[in-house]
């Protein structure tokens, strides 16, 4: 009876004990989730003020991420067919 007792105790002491961790991570969790933007908005700021004093503008950021790229190149997309077994080297 006492071994009974005392393993139903622990049944109990363990499921408060998982319950109390995931009421513990829900909260961090929402806590991340509200902070986030302010966050993301702070370390924005944080990068443009590094932008500033290392001399870089908005302009010559927005040059930097383009999506083409200048120089030669050639055109492979119709010269062979899907699953050609040609090397790119």
């Amino acid at each position: 009876m006492k071994n009974t007792l005392t393993s139903i105790f622990a049944l109990i002491l363990g499921f408060i004990t998982v319950t109390f961790a995931a009421v513990i991570g829900l909260f961090i969790g929402l806590g991340a989730l509200i902070a986030r933007p302010f966050i993301k908005k702070k370390i924005n700021a944080a990068y443009e003020e590094a932008l500033k004093q290392q001399g870089y503008s908005q302009t010559h950021q927005q040059e930097q991420h383009g999506s083409t790229i200048d120089g030669e190149y050639e055109d492979i997309t119709q010269s062979a067919p899907h699953g050609s077994k040609q090397s790119l080297a």
